[in-house]
């Protein structure tokens, strides 16, 4: 997408990134190329396969205050993980 946008003269300043998007980010950067940018990614998902076990993680469009309420009967099993945004949550567990 970046080169899209660079090809209509719209150069970035700065970029950043969260989770996978670090790494796009470094890639627009010039960090990483994007075969490495690539093979960053595919480790990365095996390690969290690894690491994971039988847990998962899902994106819940709500309010964190929402999501926790509606978490609470689950205690010690699932919990937020993440707050992407006013309305996006990431629950895992």
């Amino acid at each position: 997408l970046a080169e899209v946008w660079r090809a209509a003269g719209v150069v970035p300043a700065a970029v950043m990134g969260h989770s996978q998007g670090e790494i796009a980010a470094a890639c627009v950067a010039g960090g990483l190329s994007l075969e490495d940018g690539a093979r960053v990614v595919a480790l990365r998902s095996r390690a969290i396969v690894e690491l994971s076990g039988l847990g998962g993680m899902a994106s819940v469009g709500e309010p964190v205050e929402k999501v926790e309420a509606r978490l609470s009967k689950w205690e010690g099993r699932l919990s937020v993980a993440a707050v992407n945004g006013p309305s996006s949550v990431v629950v895992s567990g």
